[in-house]
């Protein structure tokens, strides 16, 4: 199978160069991500929809992450990255316009040396989700006051990305909803 490509990007995240993913992870060089943190208000509360990673992934193997992420490969903005993520990791067709921007982190060693584009994303949570078992073992939805008391008691049962991820999102998703409602 051939290494994806990533762009390879400065502390400003201004791309300076690319390579494949083994090399960008084995030397530490700063990258993108996108992550998506999907939603549904149905069902007598609102949920949060956790992906735990197959067994068979190379890091952070059997554990929770964001509901879907990924690297943005080169060439693609983190938009592209987002909705190209969405339909592989869960099945679920979006376009740009459908995610809610929250803001970028920047990169640092809980995010793997990536900067992250946080995307916000509603859904039924009747929706048909569809995902490959190599990547992903589950996909499972929990209600939120659950899994924010099972983030803070229980920390290693989450990637440290999806840990810093859902602090941005807490910090920052109220501004973002404020903005999405004035445009």
């Amino acid at each position: 199978m051939p290494d994806d490509i990533f762009d390879i990007v400065d502390e400003n995240d201004r791309v300076v160069g690319s390579a494949p993913r083994s090399e960008v992870h084995a030397k530490g060089l700063l990258h993108r991500s996108a992550h998506v943190l999907i939603f549904s208000d149905s069902g007598g509360g609102r949920k949060i929809l956790l992906q735990k990673r197959s067994k068979f992934k190379d890091s952070h193997p059997g554990i929770y992450t964001t509901s879907c992420s990924g690297h943005v490969d080169s060439g693609e903005t983190y938009d592209e990255g987002a909705v190209r993520e969405m339909r592989e990791e869960t099945g679920v067709r979006v376009s740009p316009s459908d995610l809610l921007k929250i803001g970028k982190i920047r990169a640092c060693r809980d995010t793997g040396n990536e900067f992250c584009y946080v995307y916000e994303l509603k859904i039924p949570e009747s929706a048909p989700l569809e995902f490959p078992p190599e990547e992903v073992e589950s996909l499972d939805w929990e209600y939120v006051a659950d899994f924010e008391k099972s983030l803070s008691g229980h920390p290693e049962k989450f990637t440290p990305a999806f840990a810093r991820v859902y602090e941005f999102y807490k910090e920052r998703a109220g501004g973002a909803r404020q903005n999405q409602k004035s445009k």
